[in-house]
């Protein structure tokens, strides 16, 4: 007999049926843990809120939204509805060990006064091979650091979490959706020393250029994380290097070929940046150096270290949507 619920994954989903299925299937295996399941469906048209009533998975439930709301809004919906004392999240393309949530569960207890728990993160290609493991940061306090990058490894999907300090730090901000993880990091590493579990527990799905698609969003978000974190009771401030940020975005635009954004993007740069600051970067330098701030990258992998992902491989195939982050 399985036993009851004490982790409730939340997984936000939006036209990725086959892809969703798959993390579902990853979910549904975690071992020693009872496991609840909330499914939003952010106003998908393709289907998914149907199917998954049809399919009636135990432990399985699933909430819609006629309109999108968007990622932030929808992770929110589902924890609303959370019962039980912890909660996960993953997105819709990704995937977990089947020891993911009891890995945590046990750091978490191994550690003084951690309310929440990341894990290291396999990076993973459509293919489902391996594009670089990103380890955690150390058990402890990592606000110093979330101040100035976002450490930690997998997006949300590497996150588990109190449910009530989930709720305390106030869930995720919809006015964002790019760095709407980075944020929820840091308010709960402000709230809370982390557990850490430097195994690759998570695979979380690379797109091209995945979330910054959209640098003109990355920076505004980025100018709204400065705001919401300007002015800590410490007196510390978020102090992520802009510089960086706008010669990053700045090469993306440009690669992309979107000559109107990279153009803002220096006018911004030239009018908020210290008189003389280059933008002058190739864009495989800025992948280089978003993989390597992102989080620490292990310098190699156990040979088995993604044994786990062999069960998903024979589903690659069956994805029935283009992702984008």
């Amino acid at each position: 007999m399985a036993p009851p619920p004490t982790v409730t994954a939340v997984v936000p989903t939006h036209d990725r049926l086959g892809l969703l299925l798959r993390t579902l299937e990853s979910v549904r295996a975690q071992t020693e843990v009872g496991m609840a399941v909330v499914v939003v469906d952010d106003g998908g048209s393709d289907g998914t809120t149907a199917a998954l009533r049809e399919l009636d998975l135990p432990g399985v439930r699933v909430l819609r939204h006629e309109r999108s709301k968007g990622v932030s809004a929808a992770r929110n919906a589902g924890l609303a509805l959370v019962t039980t004392p912890y909660t996960a999240f993953v997105d819709d393309d990704d995937l977990w060990a089947p020891t993911k949530t009891a890995d945590q569960l046990a750091a978490m207890a191994a550690t003084a006064g951690a309310r929440w728990s990341c894990s290291g993160a396999l990076h993973v290609d459509r293919a489902l091979d391996v594009v670089t493991y990103h380890a955690p940061p150390p058990s402890g306090r990592v606000d110093d650091a979330l101040l100035e990058m976002n450490v930690v490894p997998g997006g949300g999907s590497g996150l588990l979490v109190e449910t009530a300090l989930a709720r305390e730090v106030g869930g995720f901000d919809e006015t964002i959706s790019i760095l709407a993880d980075w944020d929820f990091d840091l308010r709960l590493a402000l709230a809370s020393p982390v557990a850490s579990v430097d195994r690759p527990l998570v695979g979380y799905f690379v797109h091209p250029d995945s979330m910054f698609h959209d640098p003109l969003g990355v920076m505004r978000e980025l100018t709204h994380l400065a705001r919401v974190h300007g002015r800590l009771p410490d007196g510390r401030s978020f102090a992520a290097d802009r510089a960086w940020w706008y010669s990053s975005m700045w090469s993306m635009a440009r690669g992309l070929g979107d000559r109107r954004a990279a153009a803002q993007l220096a006018r911004e740069a030239f009018t908020t940046l210290p008189p003389g600051t280059s933008l002058r970067m190739t864009r495989d330098k800025v992948r280089g150096r978003l993989t390597r701030r992102t989080a620490p990258v292990a310098p190699a992998l156990p040979p088995v270290a993604d044994g786990w992902l062999d069960r998903f491989r024979d589903t690659v195939g069956e994805e029935r949507s283009t992702p984008t982050r």
